[in-house]
């Protein structure tokens, strides 16, 4: 065991975690296991409880109830698990070098724990097992689906603390080590975080090679019988001395440990200190019964008080005996007064032990201590009384005794909140009732803030100014966005080349008619219906029509008639083709291309001929399932056909198959049909000897499901061009009601109309209604614009006006103002609604909103921009439409959206639909392992069957099929209910119940497949046998009794059980890396590929999680076919001669070029009028003149054969197009060769032009495969056959799968979708596919910053009705995170508070108007609450101080790091976690050149934000305080937050126990008494733990409170990551990965973050100094999306010289005074618009060289109201230009060294 322990720390870092929320990102609500004693000792650390020298184990039960509750209230789920090995290895990692009661301490609490939740959750939480490698865990661990474990690694545990404890850590690490390598996520206690709704935490990979468990058969719990025995007489004995009134279990623990400790041995009488102690024992334990917690509290003992070795001695042997009695708890032995939780208080016995002789016992607590004194001298022969006080005190209510509260001098200030009143606000803050005190009379007046510029750069927000012109470079970009636009909207419906047929729009200037008034019928039905009865002679215009109807019928016969002349022909041909696959395939592509008219005609003998086809391809097949899937094929061509029109020929030859088949067709009278001979033979003997396998219902299910009928009740309607099904009418319905919608239904279903449908609606109503179209990323922006240039076009009186833009932070496409469909992301539509410019008045932005579109609403369960999402479903001003194929909790979600929208005015509906259009089949790729040499692809010829299981040609297939049910692992009936089946699955299903059914769990023959479904069967009618089968199935998987496992042993197979034992022994060959011709794994992705390609289940999308690795399995498949190939050319004959003939053709051509250029020259009129003349004839030769086969040549092109291009679907002159409108060194050069080959890369740090040219070529059909993150997942269009998740990864979650998944099955081109797991061990894969989706939860949705600038609309608008509604939205409603109308009142305080902070901060009036630096905090509200911290040190003027210098150069460049280094500080912070290893300070932070740790803040910075964050601890402290005492005085603290149990004691009025311990502190308000137990009071070091002990009750959300921390105390002395100020320095991106350990694909993202923020900062300082100077077009807009810095609308060169002038490098361009430098006007380097833009909004970047003028503050106006001045107000203006100017240098220095790293 040593070895193993010393070899756990060397494997730890090899496992580099990962940050990430377990609730929304990664588990949800699915099981994990949380280590006990990790559990423990995390929370003993953090919530610093007293366990030296006092024991406060009710403290340590409150914290690990405390961090359970909260998972628990964020819909974790969880188990705890104890390994009795743990035990005694607590002895060894406390014994060492501290004392052996703290051990004995630790392990009483280990067992009162597990005790307790083993009560308190009847089983269900707490398990105990002898060791990890017991087979008692292995088997409770496989019959969990654990989505990964929680444990620690901390080397400075709290009891350890500056210990030796190398022995702790290494058995932790082993626990983490083992779950590791056995294939399970790990994730760390050490840094987690709670902020709303989410839980954070550091999350390990399985890496390596996955071993399974380990057993141990002999590792058992160890029991000593006989004493087990003698401790179950004396604990009954104990139990039965209390009657009738039962000793309760702290009593008779109490009782057996002083027995124990005081009974003789060896006729020896007991010490006389223990005797003492012992009766300090009785009186603590009766002090338990009467003494409230809030009066439990005591102080710490002098620094010089030694308890003695007597009563170490004692406590020693006195835990030890409570720990041996609770671990022998006989089972017959009532636990129903359970109160082990509270079995002892050691600070309140050494109060009662130190005072034992002074304390004044009541009469009637004396009478209960005597009574115990003498059950204790019955067991034990030992009368401890002559140590108590033999004259007990009269009874005195406490309450007599005024218990004064300590009151911290320091927050004495906060007992009163500054005034304040507001006409919108007093109505939420009426019930808030708290002191004000009136505002001090400031020396100057504050200066109220306007939003007059964007709040990105200083373009005015005055919708009256008058947009500059574009330039000649504006116009020419613009024009190539438009033909990129048109060219990825023709790829999204279809159109050949770009060629888009938009449907036009006109306003619809009649009444309005209800669509659903007849439903399915167009207008000319209706007035024909109205007209019935009636008859009247036919006007002039009726006959002219009429006769066009009867002309038109002639001329469709006459090409009826050339149809089928045509049909016969093609015939002939197809015969000519020998191969029966290629002929089918020909014949099925050219009925695919026939025309409506056509199909109607000729379709059925077309159809028929395919099926006769696949008759005489049946003769040829070798393997029983091939055939079974050929027969599949011919049923379905069979029920395809009939549902063309007929002839009688084709009619009888089907009737033929369908007796074959035993399957009906539809009804028809032979006589009615017409004939005609058919042009090919249809051998009615030879059809009719096909048959189906089996019954024909199990045929159909088990062969043709994927080509069952798929309609829910679909029905003809006019509103749109198809048939829609019963719930896509219903939405339609709503949406012309204007209702809110929430619809939910799987990728594929036909989700997309409904948004589509709406936008016709509002444009079709006027010119000026906006409808809004929401996504979560830029990529599906840009696909939904593009759809909408090729779905609709309409006509505008008005040039600003457009029929839609996109508005991204990056971008923008016409002008957001003028369209009428604008594509955002959540962001920026927030943005525009609290903007006031957009609300003023009723033809406003805001105000003409009709419609929000909400797509992928399930991200409002994001970390990072849920809070927006639900934000703006608060803040909606019109009815909605939500979208989601993933929401796991449907009706809790439904219900809170519709409260909201109730209370909005609008009606709100629900829409579900469960099935897919096509179903998903699920594989695990487990070739045979092997090594072998990839000489070329060859050619596949196969027919379209679906599935990867559908042709075996291969002995053993590379791809299993695995059943749902076979993947489930969590036993629980949502997870069943959440499985989705196929036709075959449900079938094999229903045989292995049937085989495993018994007398107490049978299968009800209703199931009977025969019984339940009609002939043929339909995909409706396989849904609701679905159902019924897992109604009756759900009722096995809950008991473990049932045959639930057999029926999953029966679809597993055992091909499963063969590839688990084999699955760590995969690792192929090494391939070696010099060869002529490249060598594969058999379990590479390239095999993987090829696989694929051989079953043609190409195109596919191969999905990993992480971006480097994307870009490496790209390259990887590149390297092997450029490899293949190039040897290929060097070994290959044929293509030697090819190229000499190609070589001969070169020199043939080149020296023909050269004697014409030698000829002689000739000039004058005469041989010009000669050449004119022979021009048409010289023309005329060149077209007739033959084309050499070598002339299109190219010898570097790829060869078929080593490619994985689909070069049928694109020419090789549109791949080049495509290829080319890349920019030239903008995407790397492999990259590039790649897409020739077929393989496409599609991640958020590629660049955009690549993503769009990648998502176009796929759609098109030429890539045919594409590695993807999750980019591809949300909702873009790029459906594909397969789908691969390869390799493991913590992002791939349930909802990832979900999400990933959805892509395959291409809705009119699959009948199925595959699904591939490959790299991913067989166990995960289960998980994965078994997991349920995560239920969304919301977050807390009112930030200090949304306060504020919820203050500056109402502002800004003058308090409009628009605002009110928007600031009633977000404070009024119930919140998913909160739950209801309980949480009402602290929410209301808590904005009541944050108020006071905004006006502290001299950030808010009295009377709510914004003042000062209102927009810098705007304009930041993204890097919350880092701003807050910027804002206070622009309020102390340390920004002012330091700025000072900025005119001298001299100075400039340490001013600027002085700057860096701060804010490096506050924003983009990464704490670096390594610093506790020595070994990675010395050999990598000592030993770089790089800045890797952050130097510490500056001193006078760190002062200020010391002093911010103690401000605002006083402000919420007087918070919490407040509302404690206006709603909770009446609520005692006593409740346990997990379990519930409570702590009550026998008096219910607080003094009425009369008993008085002198050293009793004074009861808490803000602070939990539970934490009070340690002798914590109401003083707090900081926020954080205040948010952390805070009294139950009270709602205090640390993220939402202003501060970050920034001193060593509030960081505990964790360093920051010096990887800005590095990058600033030294401008190397590579060091950034190497040295301060960034990942690779995240490098680029966080520099963009920090330029961001450094923009915001610029355009925020302009506005206060001049909010009337407008830059350049757009400022400076800078594209910075693109990786490789490549502008998609500008030419290289172009770009190249606007960023020189964009740029001041002040050491090549020094300056004296950076404003006069900045005043050069710069273009812009991205599309603005297509149209004259009258305002805007958002873009990233900001025009940092804009001039200022020197009059300041024009955006201010004097306010009567103020505080105390600020220490930047003292300057007159001066200071902030300075600090304007520093920041706009240091944005030119930073942005300078971030084009070249992307130049």
């Amino acid at each position: 065991m040593g070895k193993k322990v010393k070899a756990a720390p060397a494997w730890r870092p090899a496992a580099p975690p990962v940050k990430l929320d377990i609730v929304g990102d990664f588990s949800g609500n699915g099981l994990f296991g949380i280590h006990g004693d990790a559990l423990l000792s995390y929370c003993l650390d953090t919530a610093k409880v007293d366990f030296e020298p006092g024991f406060q184990l009710l403290h340590a039960v409150h914290a690990v109830e405390s961090l359970l509750f909260k998972l628990r209230d964020r819909g974790c789920n969880f188990q705890i698990f104890w390994f009795g090995d743990d035990e005694t290895f607590a002895s060894v990692r406390l014994d060492s070098d501290s004392s052996k009661d703290v051990a004995c301490k630790y392990r009483l609490a280990r067992s009162v724990l597990m005790r307790h939740f083993a009560l308190e959750s009847s089983g269900q939480l707490s398990f105990c097992f002898p060791s990890i490698h017991s087979e008692a865990f292995l088997n409770h661990v496989e019959n969990h689906a654990f989505r990964f474990f929680l444990v620690s690694d901390s080397s400075t545990l709290c009891l350890g603390e500056g210990k030796d404890v190398k022995q702790a850590d290494s058995r932790l690490l082993r626990f983490m080590k083992h779950m590791h390598t056995c294939g399970y996520f790990v994730a760390t206690f050490e840094k987690m975080e709670f902020k709303s709704s989410k839980a954070y935490v550091y999350m390990c990979s399985p890496r390596g090679d996955v071993t399974s468990f380990e057993v141990d058969h002999t590792a058992s719990l160890s029991v000593d019988a006989a004493r087990q025995d003698s401790i179950h007489e004396k604990l009954k004995a104990i139990s039965q001395l209390g009657q009738p009134n039962k000793l309760t279990v702290r009593e008779i623990l109490t009782l057996y440990a002083l027995t124990s400790v005081l009974s003789p041995q060896s006729n020896e009488r007991p010490k006389p200190s223990f005797m003492r102690n012992a009766a300090a024992v009785l009186v603590q334990l009766v002090a338990l019964r009467h003494l409230p917690l809030s009066q439990r509290s005591f102080p710490d003992q002098p620094s010089d008080w030694d308890p003695g070795q007597y009563l170490s001695s004692f406590a020693l042997s006195f835990y030890g005996a409570v720990q041996e009695a609770l671990c022998s708890w006989p089972e017959h032995l009532s636990l129903e007064k359970w109160d082990g939780f509270d079995l002892f208080d050691g600070r309140l016995f050494l109060a009662i032990w130190t005072d034992l002789a002074r304390i004044a016992l009541p009469e009637r607590i004396a009478d209960e201590i005597s009574q115990l004194v003498r059950y204790l001298e019955l067991l034990s022969s030992v009368d401890v009384s002559k140590y108590l006080t033999n004259q007990p005190a009269p009874p005195k209510c406490l309450s007599d005794k005024k218990i004064k509260t300590k009151v911290n001098p320091e927050t004495s200030r906060g007992s009163t909140v500054l005034a304040f009143s507001h006409p919108v606000l007093d109505q939420y803050l009426e019930k808030v009732k708290i002191s004000t005190t009136f505002d001090e009379p400031s020396a100057t007046a504050p200066r109220i803030f306007e939003e007059l510029t964007h709040w990105h750069n200083t373009k005015s927000l005055d919708p009256k100014l008058i947009p500059k012109p574009k330039g000649f470079f504006a116009r020419k970009r613009d024009q190539k966005f438009r033909a990129d636009t048109i060219a990825y909207s023709a790829s999204l419906t279809g159109a050949s080349g770009k060629n888009i047929d938009p449907e036009i729009i006109v306003v619809n200037t009649a009444r309005e008619t209800n669509p659903k008034e007849i439903p399915g019928k167009d207008s000319s039905t209706k007035s024909a219906a109205n007209s019935k009865g009636r008859t009247r002679p036919m006007s002039g215009r009726e006959k002219a029509l009429e006769k066009a109807r009867l002309l038109s019928e002639q001329k469709l016969a006459q090409k009826t008639d050339a149809v089928v002349i045509s049909w016969k022909e093609r015939c002939k041909e197809f015969e000519r083709e020998t191969s029966l696959t290629a002929r089918y395939q020909k014949v099925e592509k050219y009925l695919l291309g026939l025309s409506r008219s056509h199909a109607s005609t000729i379709g059925g003998e077309v159809g028929l001929y395919l099926a006769t086809t696949l008759h005489q391809l049946q003769d040829a097949c070798k393997s029983s399932r091939f055939k079974s899937s050929l027969l599949a094929l011919l049923w379905y061509r069979m029920i395809n056909t009939s549902k063309f029109n007929l002839t009688q020929e084709v009619f009888q030859s089907l009737s033929v198959l369908s007796a074959g088949f035993q399957t009906p067709l539809n009804p028809v009278s032979l006589e009615m049909l017409p004939s005609r001979p058919l042009p090919f033979t249809a051998p009615k003997k030879e059809l009719a000897k096909v048959r189906s396998v089996g019954d024909p219902i199990s045929f159909q299910l088990e062969f043709c499901g994927p080509y069952l009928e798929r309609s829910f009740d679909s029905a003809p309607d006019n509103r749109v061009p198809f048939e829609p099904d019963a719930w896509q009418r219903k939405v339609l319905d709503a949406v012309d009601c204007k209702k809110s919608l929430l619809v939910v239904a799987p990728t594929s279903a036909g989700k997309t109309f409904i948004s589509f449908y709406a936008m016709k609606t509002v444009l079709q109503s006027n010119d000026d209604d906006v409808i809004v179209y929401v996504a979560p990323t830029k990529a599906l922006v840009n696909q939904i614009a593009a759809e909408i240039q090729a779905r609709f076009t309409k006509s505008y009186h008005h040039a600003a006006k457009s029929v839609w833009a996109i508005h991204t932070r990056d971008y923008r496409v016409n002008n957001p103002q003028g369209c009428q469909v604008l594509v955002t992301v959540p962001s920026i539509l927030q943005i525009m609604l609290l903007a006031p410019s957009n609300s003023k008045d009723a033809k406003s932005f805001s105000r003409r909103i009709k419609w929000i579109i909400f797509d992928e609403v399930h991200c409002i369960g994001q970390s990072d921009e849920g809070v927006i999402w639900e934000q703006l479903l608060l803040l909606a001003p019109c009815p909605l439409i939500a979208l989601s194929a993933t929401i796991g909790n449907p009706f809790e979600f439904r219900d809170w959206l519709r409260d909201v929208q109730k209370s909005k005015g609008f009606e709100f509906e629900m829409v579900m639909h469960s099935a897919r259009y096509s179903d998903l089949r699920k594989f695990y790729h487990d070739p045979e392992p092997s090594v072998t040499e990839f000489k070329g692809l060859s050619a596949v010829d196969r027919l379209p069957l679906p599935g990867l299981d559908s042709d075996l040609g291969l002995e053993k297939s590379p791809f299993l099929h695995v059943h749902p049910i076979a993947s489930i692992i969590d036993r629980s009936r949502e997870t069943l209910a959440d499985t989705s089946l196929e036709p075959s699955d449900c079938l094999s299903l229903w045989k292995c119940m049937i085989r495993r059914q018994n007398a107490q769990y049978p299968v009800p023959e209703s199931l009977n497949p025969n019984t339940a479904l009609s002939n043929p069967a339909k995909k409706s009618d396989v849904v609701a046998w679905e159902s019924k089968l897992k109604e009756t199935l759900s009722g096995w998987i809950v008991d473990s009794k049932s045959p639930f496992k057999d029926v999953q042993n029966d679809l597993r197979g055992a091909r499963w059980q063969e590839m688990l034992s084999a699955q760590s022994d995969n690792t192929g060959e090494q391939v070696p890396k010099e060869v002529v011709a490249p060598r594969v794994s058999s379990g590479s992705v390239f095999s993987l590929v090829v696989d694929l390609r051989s079953s043609g289940a190409l195109p596919a999308i191969l999905f990993n999680y992480d971006r480097v690795n994307c870009e490496n399995i790209a390259h990887e498949l590149l390297n092997t076919l450029e490899t293949a190939e190039k040897a290929f050319k060097k070994n290959d004959r044929t293509w030697a001669a090819k190229m000499a003939s190609f070589e001969k053709w070169k020199t043939v051509q080149e020296a023909t070029r050269r004697k014409a250029s030698k000829g002689p020259k000739t000039g004058g009129k005469k041989q010009d009028d000669e050449e004119k003349s022979t021009k048409s004839e010289q023309q005329r030769d060149e077209a007739n003149r033959e084309t050499s086969k070598w002339a299109n040549f190219d010898p570097g092109a790829a060869l078929a054969q080593f490619s994985f291009a689909d070069t049928t679907k694109m020419t090789q002159a549109e791949v080049q197009e495509r290829i080319d409108s890349l920019e030239k060194g903008s995407v790397p050069r492999p990259i590039i060769r790649a897409l020739y080959r077929g393989v496409g890369v599609h991640h958020s740090g590629m660049n955009r032009g690549y993503r769009q040219v990648v998502e176009m070529m796929a759609r098109k059909g030429y890539l045919t495969v594409v590695v993807a993150t999750g980019t591809l997942a949300l909702g873009v269009n790029l459906p594909c056959k397969t789908v691969v998740f390869t390799g493991d990864s913590v992002y791939l979650t349930a909802l990832n799968y979900r999400q990933g998944s959805g892509r395959a099955g291409r809705r009119g081109f699959d009948l199925l979708g595959n699904v591939v797991f490959h790299d991913i061990h067989p166990h995960r894969a289960f998980d994965i596919m078994s997991a349920r989706l995560p239920d969304l939860r919301g977050q807390f949705p009112t930030s200090v910053s949304l306060v504020l600038r919820l203050f500056i609309l109402l502002h800004g608008t003058q308090n409009s009705a628009f605002a009110a509604k928007a600031v009633g939205g977000l404070l009024s409603q119930n919140r998913l995170f909160l739950g209801g109308p309980a949480a009402e009142m602290s929410v209301t305080h808590h904005l009541r508070f944050t108020i006071d902070y905004l006006r502290r901060q001299h950030l808010l009036s009295k009377t709510g108007e914004p003042l000062n630096f209102s927009g810098l905090i705007g304009h930041l509200y993204y890097t919350e609450n880092a701003v807050f911290a910027f804002h206070a040190l622009m309020k102390e003027g340390y920004w002012h101080d330091i700025c000072k210098g900025i005119d001298d150069v001299t100075k400039q460049q340490a001013i600027i790091l002085e700057i860096v280094t701060v804010l490096c500080h506050l924003f983009c912070r990464i704490p670096c976690y390594r610093f506790a290893n020595k070994d990675w300070l010395e050999g990598t932070v000592k030993r770089s050149s790089s800045i890797v740790l952050l130097p510490a803040l500056p001193l006078d910075a760190e002062r200020i934000l010391e002093k911010h964050n103690k401000q605002t601890l006083e402000i919420f402290q007087c918070y919490v305080m407040s509302y404690a005492v206006q709603h909770l005085s009446n609520t005692p603290d006593i409740e346990l937050p997990f379990t519930r149990a409570k702590v009550q004691s026998a008096e219910l009025d607080a003094g009425s126990h009369g008993l008085s311990i002198p050293s009793v502190l004074p009861s808490t308000t803000v602070r939990s008494p539970f934490s009070a137990l340690s002798g914590l009071q109401d003083n707090f070091t900081s926020i954080h733990e205040l948010c952390e002990t805070v009294r139950s009750g009270v709602f205090l959300e640390e993220s939402a409170i202003p501060y970050i921390p920034v001193t060593p105390e509030e960081t505990g002395k964790m360093p920051w990551n010096a990887y800005l100020l590095d990058f600033f320095k030294h401008g190397d991106m590579g060091a950034l990965v190497r040295e301060n350990g960034i990942k690779g694909g995240d490098v680029w993202f966080r520099l963009k973050d920090f330029s961001l923020v450094l923009a915001s900062i610029v355009a925020s300082l302009e506005n206060l100094l001049d909010p009337n100077l407008e830059g350049g077009e757009d400022g400076t807009e800078m594209e910075m999306e693109d990786a490789w810095g490549e502008d998609t609308f500008g030419e290289r060169g172009e770009m190249e010289s606007e960023m020189k002038n964009m740029s001041l490098n002040p050491s090549s361009q020094p300056t004296n005074n950076p404003l006069v430098a900045g005043k050069k006007k710069k273009k812009k380097v991205v599309v603005d618009s297509w149209e004259d833009e009258s305002s805007d909004e958002s873009g990233i970047g900001s025009d940092a060289n804009s001039g200022i003028s020197s009059g300041a503050a024009s955006s201010f106006q004097n306010s009567s109201t103020g505080l105390d001045v600020p220490s930047w107000e003292q300057q007159d203006g001066k200071s902030l230009k300075n600090v304007h100017g520093a920041f706009v240098l240091l944005k030119e220095q930073f942005e300078e060294k971030f084009r070249k790293t992307w130049a």
